[in-house]
């Protein structure tokens, strides 16, 4: 039976996940950021017309890349969400070390940089990063925290803000040493400098295991929308 004019196949989401895939691989390759529509298409092993039948244009293509990096990392980041119980220190600077590895290994730094120089250079796509790639490392700190405030070991105020605080320097810190080539121009001792850092941040939001666990104490869940 003929296809209604206008309809979707079966396969659509399929492909279209995979050519958003391709094209995200093409935007981290050197200059990709700057890329035309046609040199994606290239890169991707199709046609424009094709990326316009999928996505309508290059701003839609961008925005898709980002929803598919969200999906694919989405696993990755549930991982990285789980607390270690009882040691909050030992906790936050694995949930650290590990996205340090990712950025340099796992090619996780090539993937952030190449979509936030995207979306800092289109107002229209600029959410995009902060919905699809931003806000879901955030959010992944914010349930780490979280898990600790609920067995009270932590005391955290605002879950949201404090997820900022801890990831942003670090954030900061690994596009300055692996996207901007830091490393070669203004190393970075980055295990000590994540060490320091959570020593830092539990200084500003201690650490309850010398607390009588009776003690009474706010309500500390809330993150603002």
């Amino acid at each position: 039976m003929a296809r209604t004019r206008g309809s979707r196949n079966v396969r659509y989401e399929e492909q279209r996940a995979t050519l958003a895939r391709l094209v995200r691989v093409a935007l981290t390759a050197d200059e990709g950021i700057h890329a035309s529509l046609r040199e994606l298409a290239s890169a991707a092993g199709t046609s424009v017309a094709t990326l316009k039948h999928y996505f309508g244009d290059r701003e839609g293509l961008l925005q898709a890349v980002m929803e598919n990096q969200r999906a694919e990392g989405a696993p990755y980041l549930a991982m990285a969400a789980v607390a270690k119980p009882g040691d909050v220190r030992a906790s936050l600077l694995h949930f650290l070390q590990g996205l340090s590895t990712a950025w340099f290994k796992y090619g996780v730094g090539k993937m952030y940089a190449s979509t936030l120089a995207v979306g800092l250079g289109s107002r229209a796509v600029g959410p995009s990063y902060v919905t699809h790639v931003l806000e879901p490392l955030l959010q992944t700190g914010e349930s780490l925290l979280r898990q600790h405030l609920e067995r009270g070991e932590l005391d955290v105020d605002d879950v949201r803000h404090a997820s900022l605080m801890l990831l942003s320097p670090v954030v900061f810190g690994l596009l300055h040493q692996d996207s901007l080539g830091g490393a070669q121009c203004r190393p970075l001792d980055l295990p000590r400098f994540l060490a320091t850092h959570v020593d830092a941040f539990l200084r500003a939001f201690p650490p309850r295991t010398k607390r009588t666990r009776g003690t009474a104490r706010p309500e500390k869940l809330r993150s603002a929308p």
